[in-house]
């Protein structure tokens, strides 16, 4: 087991100083961290939180402000539990396969003085127990991050608070399962309503302003606005559900990390990011993103609600 006092910025920096050589970004270094282990629907997490930009020269680039961001997560300025429930809903909590199999890209010797560096309890002579002692090394500091933020909000609260935001009831597990069903179908309607109007703006937008398409185009506009009047009412519906589901889900974060995943997302759901009607800030991509995010989130507490 790795040593208790480990954190993000020391595991981060000894990584980046033993196994990369120190060499390279290191903003882009962190975002590449961050992406082993996780699912592709992760990495999209990952790239929805650190998007990157063309620069004139046409280079791809992390966005300043989130490059920034993740130089502070391994200076240690910045503490990785802002991110944490995003990080550890997308690593698969059955074992740690997947990260061992992407450590075996690196020069095993590293690896052994990384786990050296760290004071990993594992044997040196074994270069598979090394990598998976890393791995789980950085599960725990994924998992211990995702929860500070609660234990902290549950100390200020006393010890009777603390232990009920530890506890749930079969009501309640019922009324999570009900209301994140209602939110999946919910987001699968708003999604379909996303792409008519979606389809119907671009094939309005390719019309000329000639005479020939004038009753076509005015078809398309009635339709296209009856369409954004039904997403506007569908939308309302789902801003309610969620709600009610960080009203429930809120106190009870610390028994399950996919909790503070859906509740990441309740609360942003009335980004402008996410609905068609703000064409100037809608995300297509964040959007799709943030769908798949629900249900990855939303299918682990499927599995492991009877447990809970």
């Amino acid at each position: 087991m790795p040593r208790a006092e480990i954190d993000f910025s020391e595991f981060a920096a000894a990584f980046y100083n033993i196994i990369e050589g120190g060499k390279g970004s290191k903003a882009k270094f962190v975002k590449t961290l961050l992406y082993m282990g996780v699912s592709d629907n992760g990495k999209k997490i990952m790239d929805e939180l650190f998007p990157t930009e063309t620069t004139p020269k046409g280079n791809t680039i992390i966005k300043p402000s989130k490059s920034d961001q993740l130089r502070k997560y391994l200076r240690g300025e910045n503490g990785i539990s802002e991110i944490a429930d995003e990080i550890y809903a997308v690593l698969d909590h059955e074992s740690y396969d997947d990260y061992i199999k992407e450590l075996e890209d690196y020069e095993d010797s590293k690896l052994i003085e990384f786990a050296q560096q760290l004071q990993l309890d594992t044997n040196l002579d074994n270069i598979y127990e090394v990598r998976e002692a890393i791995a789980a090394c950085y599960y725990s500091i994924i998992e211990k991050a995702s929860v500070k933020s609660v234990a902290t909000k549950d100390k200020s609260n006393g010890s009777k608070d603390t232990i009920l935001s530890y506890t749930i009831t079969e009501t309640e597990k019922k009324a999570i399962i009900n209301l994140c069903e209602l939110i999946k179908k919910s987001l699968n309607s708003i999604k379909r309503q996303t792409d008519a109007i979606d389809k119907k703006q671009f094939e309005l937008k390719s019309l000329t302003n000639s005479e020939k398409y004038a009753r076509w185009k005015a078809y398309l506009e009635y339709d296209i606005a009856s369409l954004k009047k039904r997403f506007d009412e569908s939308y309302s519906e789902l801003e309610k559900l969620c709600v009610d589901t960080v009203k429930l889900l809120e106190p009870k974060k610390g028994i399950h990390k996919s909790f503070g995943a859906i509740v990441s997302i309740a609360r942003n759901i009335s980004s402008d990011e996410y609905k068609i009607t703000c064409p100037e800030k809608f995300n297509y991509n964040s959007f799709s993103v943030m769908i798949s995010r629900f249900n990855d989130s939303y299918n682990q507490i499927l599995r492991d609600i009877d447990k809970l």
